[in-house]
């Protein structure tokens, strides 16, 4: 074995017993969040399965709300705008199996998937971690609700053509790996103790594996890739260990664990992975996440709703379990409230002169506008949170058949991003001015 891996492995594991992190680390590492002068923005997508269906009630431009479905959101009717009749327009291009399988993974990257299994581009929420991601202890963090598939129909996020970024389930498990080390404003924060590690153990090994990997085919070099990004992320969080929070900082309370795969438990770990989620944004440990409801072949039968058939069924009105659309209703009501719950955390968090709420934004998007006939165009997407001004809202705008990839390229320069275009740019034709 190689001596220098030998010296730096025990210098990095006998760094893991000290207190804190490196004094010699980027400043980028410490936490944006701990500046109250100028709150760092956010963006956070969520994912709701199966979309609309044909003759839902949207909300109509110049209503004083926002209809019966979204009616839960009429208190933040102002933070918010309803993007209607937004077509997908990557989706039907190219490799891919239905609409489902192909929905998904088009949905956020707006580019053709390289075959059946594997997406052809990066997603907008890993492009935005890209940009803003380096200053936090985790670049971005992606939370789930009961994923029963594992093939694209519930993979939205991509790091690159052919690397899924996965979602994690369970609470627990997430608040043992993203909470580790961390203080709240209930305890006291520590100074981290300087750690005299100059060198990463893995620049080395990144350095020996440079003429390795240029051998190797493309498959088999975005495998070893993504292995050293996973160690690059491992280490990173391993150096920062005990990284003090902000001051604003609140840990979630999980109360005892219950089982995060049964469907009875839907609810309750919905509403955990959301308090989750504003915790890690609120004590600077990410500055992007996102939020999967279950998958697009929507598994879930509500029955906490008394509903009592599976959402695909529903969508399809499989067995004639739904003539009148009730149940959907229904569905659709209460992933609203769920939003206006998100709303309500975020809202309720000071932050500068205002709320996180106004320095986060957030994408609510489905891959259907008709679930029946797994239609892609006439989107409807909704934009909470304005980050830090940079959209207005409060509007129902009508999209005309505008390309979601548009969407992305906005999204994109409200973080800095000076793109022109997402995705593959014959799908796209820039940033959309009315939502400035």
């Amino acid at each position: 074995m190689d001596e220098r891996w030998l010296i730096s492995r025990r210098a990095l594991l006998g760094g893991l017993g000290l207190a804190g992190a490196s004094a010699m680390l980027p400043r980028s590492l410490r936490s944006e969040a701990s500046a109250a002068d100028t709150p760092p923005t956010r963006f956070v997508v969520v994912h709701v399965s199966e979309g609309m269906w044909n003759g839902a009630q949207r909300p109509v431009v110049g209503a004083t709300t926002l209809g019966p479905l979204l009616g839960a959101l009429d208190p933040f009717r102002s933070q918010l705008s309803v993007l209607d009749g937004l077509n997908m327009k990557s989706r039907d291009n190219g490799p891919g199996g239905d609409g489902h399988h192909r929905g998904v993974p088009h949905m956020l990257t707006g580019i053709e998937m390289l075959d059946e299994a594997n997406a052809g581009g990066i997603s907008v929420d890993q492009k935005i971690a890209n940009a803003i991601g380096a200053a936090s202890r985790f670049k971005s963090l992606q939370f789930a609700v009961r994923i029963v598939y594992g093939d694209t129909n519930s993979r939205p996020l991509w790091s690159a053509p052919g690397r899924v970024v996965p979602a994690a389930q369970d609470p627990w498990d997430i608040y043992s790996r993203v909470f580790s080390g961390v203080t709240s404003t209930t305890t006291t924060a520590t100074t981290p103790t300087k750690l005299d590690l100059r060198k990463s153990a893995l620049d080395y090994i990144m350095a020996d594996n440079t003429a390795l990997t240029a051998r190797l085919s493309v498959g088999d070099r975005e495998r070893v890739n993504s292995y050293q990004d996973s160690l690059r992320d491992i280490e990173k969080r391993l150096m920062t260990t005990a990284m003090p929070a902000p001051a604003s900082c609140t840990q979630p309370t999980l109360g005892s664990k219950i089982d995060s795969a049964a469907e009875p438990n839907y609810p309750a770990i919905g509403k955990l992975q959301m308090d989750l989620m504003v915790a890690a944004l609120q004590c600077g440990l990410t500055r992007v996440a996102s939020l999967q409801w279950g998958n697009s072949n929507d598994q879930c039968s509500y029955s906490w709703l008394g509903v009592n058939n599976l959402g695909h069924d529903l969508a399809h009105n499989n067995g004639n379990c739904d003539p009148t659309n009730s149940k959907k209703v229904i569905v659709t009501q209460w992933y609203a409230q769920q939003f206006a719950y998100l709303l309500g955390k975020l809202q309720s968090i000071p932050e500068g002169t205002g709320t996180m709420l106004d320095n986060t934004v957030i994408l609510w998007v489905s891959e259907f506008s008709d679930s029946n006939g797994h239609q892609a165009n006439n989107l409807m997407w909704t934009l909470m949170g304005n980050a830090a001004g940079y959209f207005r809202q409060g509007r129902v705008i009508p999209m005309g058949g505008r390309g979601t990839n548009d969407v992305h390229t906005t999204l994109c320069n409200a973080f800095g991003i000076a793109d022109k275009t997402f995705g593959n740019p014959a799908y796209g034709s820039g940033p959309i001015a009315e939502l400035r």
